[in-house]
């Protein structure tokens, strides 16, 4: 009787390892996620196609020769 105990305990703790084993093994691998695909960025405009107005304003804000600083510059 005390043979077939071992013999029953000895076949299931068997059978337990061989059920991982044998799912570890014919397990799919992981699937990795696709990668985004790469998009061209939108180009920023040429100056060609600014409009002039920004341009002169860009202009207007940069001559400071005939301008006074401000007091808090002065200090």
């Amino acid at each position: 009787m005390r043979t077939m105990a071992i013999l029953a305990a000895a076949a299931v703790t068997v059978g337990l390892a061989g059920g991982y084993a044998w799912t570890a093994w014919t397990a799919p691998s992981p699937r990795l996620p696709k990668h985004p695909r790469a998009a061209f960025m939108p180009l920023p405009a040429s100056p060609e196609e600014r409009p002039l107005a920004l341009d002169q304003q860009w202009a207007a804000e940069a001559d400071d020769a005939n301008q006074a600083a401000p007091a808090a510059a002065r200090r």
